[in-house]
Order: C-alpha cells, then structure tokens, then sequence
C-alpha cells in the first residue's frame, strides 16, 4: 500500500520533474524561519540621523505593526533604502512635536496674557500637525517617485530589447542600462542598479520580485514577471518586450488624458468661485456706474429743486406780509 500511494503521489503534475523547477513560478514559496525587522540588524553610526540618540527617540512614540509595515513600505517605495530610514523618520517625529510642544509653552510663559489664547490654540493644532507631516511627505514622495519610474519603463524597455537582441543577458543588459540612463531616470536606474546588486548575491527572478514589492505598481509587475517568466523558460523575451513597450505607452497616454479630462472637471469650481466674480464686475461696471450716475443726476435735481422751492417760499413771505399790513 505504501509503495502505491508513493507512486500516485510521485504521478502527480506538481512532483514532475518537469514542473519541479518552476515551482518558485507558480506559487508562492512560504519560509518557516521569520524575517528579522530592519532595526534588528546592524545598523552603521553614519546612517542614524540623530547619532546614538535616534533608537530612544524612535521608542518615544509607540506604533502598530501595521502602521510600521505601512511606513516602512512607504519609506521604501520613496527611496530610503536605509534600514534606520524608520527609526529616523519615527525621531523627526518626535522631535518635531516636542520641540513645538516646547517652545510654545516657553511663548506662553513670556507673552502678555492678550496672546496666550493664540498661543494655546497653537499648542492644541502644532504638535499634531508637524507630528502627522512627515509620514504624508514621504507617501507624496513615493507617488512621484513611482510615477517617475512609470514614465521612465517604455524608454528601459526598449534600451533592454537592443541589449538583449545583441546578444547580452538580462542580467547584463539591466548592468548596462543602469550606467546609460541613471541621468535621465535617476529613480528607475537606482532601483535596477538594486536589482542588479541583489542578483549577484543570490539570483535574478529573486531581485525582481524584491523589486516589485517595493514599488506597488501595475507596469512594475507586469515587467517583473515578463522577466522572470523569460528567464525561467529560457524564451526569447526581445519581440514580448517590444510589444509591452508599446502597451506600457499606450497605457500611460491613456493615464495622462483620463488626468486632462478630470482637470476641466475640477477647474470648474475654482473658476466659478475666483473667475467669475471678476468677469461678472468687469462686464457689470458700466452698467453700475450709469445706474450711480443717474441716481446722482436725479438727486441734484431733487436738491436744485427743493433750494428753488425755499427761494420762492422765502420770495413770497415778504410780500404776502406787506398785503396783510393794511
């Protein structure tokens, strides 16, 4: 019984030797032994932005794993490669908010007592908002810095399908393009000269996924995998990376003019709110001053009428007084 069942178990598609070596491909492979965090691992002096003040400084404000793995992979997708790039980001934080906290109440302490309701409403508003800045400077950082690499993959694209048309391999030609275009793609070269850095430690399908999981983005997955797949398979990747150049452009045209189309939409209110008041009085102000011209005309008339009727009335009082003497 059990030599069957090792028979029908060693049958199967996933225990075919055929399969066997894109089984990393396929599916996703799990390791038993948990990853160290960044901040466990030894750390250069030079890297901490506070010096040996940054650790302590980082602890001062507690976080959820969740919101660490949210900022951590912000921190990435934005370029700190760094692995104190938290511990710094947690420290500005905190010195940001304590040193406002501080100063505040060093103003509230000097200032005449007229202020201090401005200077305790700042220490209510301050402190929480350079607290929460930093985090949404490096999430704004990250979406540039992903759309950057995103305008930056049709031109890869390309320098990559004459490489490896002439002969290269994928490995050396992501060596070579790095070296070519880290002037006009700065954030695209230094994330594939990462990828060619990891691929020489332990293999190329391994760096390219690292890559994608750095950078959430659709083209960068596709490009990864197109990859991967072609260097797993051994299949000529040089037409499906034409032919994905030009769908990454395609893509992106769409991008910009679905962008187009939503900026008329969302000009219209600033243009109602700050436009046309002005276009309003500028079309109006003729009208306004003919109607302000016609009230003023009507009311010196008004007053020119009303002294000529005094003088008359002044006029005949005399006379109807000399008519009653007699």
């Amino acid at each position: 019984m059990s030599g069957e069942h090792d028979s029908r178990q060693a049958s199967t598609w996933e225990n075919r030797r055929l399969f066997r070596n894109f089984r990393g491909i396929m599916t996703e492979e799990t390791s038993a032994v948990p990853l160290p965090s960044p901040e466990e691992l030894p750390i250069p002096q030079e890297d901490m932005m506070f010096g040996e003040a940054t650790s302590a400084l980082s602890q001062m404000l507690p976080e959820s794993e969740a919101r660490k793995s949210i900022q951590r992979r912000n921190l990435t997708a934005a370029g700190y490669l760094s692995r104190a790039a938290w511990m710094n980001l947690t420290a500005v934080r905190f010195v940001l908010a304590f040193g406002s906290l501080l100063m505040l109440g060093l103003l509230l302490i000097m200032v005449p007592p007229v202020v201090e309701p401005y200077i305790i409403g700042g220490l209510l508003l301050v402190p929480p908002l350079l607290w929460a800045l930093p985090p949404l400077f490096v999430a704004a950082r990250a979406g540039e810095r992903a759309f950057d690499i995103e305008r930056g993959l049709p031109d890869i694209l390309d320098m990559l399908n004459m490489c490896v048309s002439q002969g290269l391999t994928i490995q050396q030609s992501l060596r070579r393009i790095t070296l070519e275009l880290r002037t006009v793609h700065p954030a695209l070269c230094s994330e594939l000269l990462v990828v060619s850095q990891q691929a020489a430690v332990s293999n190329l399908p391994v760096a390219l996924k690292s890559f994608s999981q750095r950078i959430e983005s659709p083209e960068v997955s596709s490009f990864t995998s197109l990859l991967i797949q072609s260097e797993a398979t051994g299949t000529g990747v040089s037409r499906a990376l034409s032919e994905y150049s030009e769908s990454i452009r395609s893509t992106l045209k769409e991008r910009a003019d679905t962008r187009a189309n939503a900026a008329s939409f969302q000009l219209l209110f600033p243009v109602s709110l700050f436009l046309m008041p002005s276009v309003f009085f500028f079309l109006m102000g003729p009208a306004i001053v003919q109607i302000a011209d016609f009230y003023d005309n009507q009311s010196e008339t008004l007053l020119r009428n009303q002294r000529t009727a005094a003088q008359v009335l002044d006029q005949e009082a005399p006379r109807a007084g000399a008519r009653r003497a007699p």
